[in-house]
């Protein structure tokens, strides 16, 4: 007799890849972004302005680059805290596990809404 396949190890997949997104690529981002910020003389009209971002969010293989990382942060952000309550002795509940996968899904969706906007310039 089998025991029935759990959906499990595909949220450890997530789970894993970012944090690997996290320890990886965020401190990358970071050194990038404070790089741009002291070229820049001022936010409005410097590397981090506003239409400057816009522009670098419409090209399509960076969006789908930051789409990825912060996709996975939020799994793993997710994942993370619906284990943590298990942790602090919470008792956990399916209620729990769609709430928290539910609102990562939620918003990856919404991540994907957003930059579609950006990408077909409706934002």
């Amino acid at each position: 007799m089998h025991s029935p396949r759990s959906d499990e190890p595909i949220y450890w997949l997530l789970f894993g890849a970012g944090g690997m997104t996290l320890a990886i690529v965020f401190p990358a981002i970071l050194l990038v972004l404070l790089a741009a910020g002291f070229a820049s003389p001022t936010v409005d009209s410097g590397l981090l302005s506003f239409a400057q971002v816009k522009g670098l969010l419409g090209n399509w293989f960076m969006a789908l680059c930051l789409m990825g990382t912060v996709f996975l942060t939020i799994w793993h952000a997710c994942h993370r805290i619906y284990h943590t309550l298990h942790d602090l002795t919470v008792h956990v509940t399916k209620l729990h596990f769609f709430f928290f996968y539910g609102l990562a899904a939620a918003l990856s969706f919404a991540l994907v809404a957003l930059q579609f906007l950006i990408y077909c310039r409706l934002f």
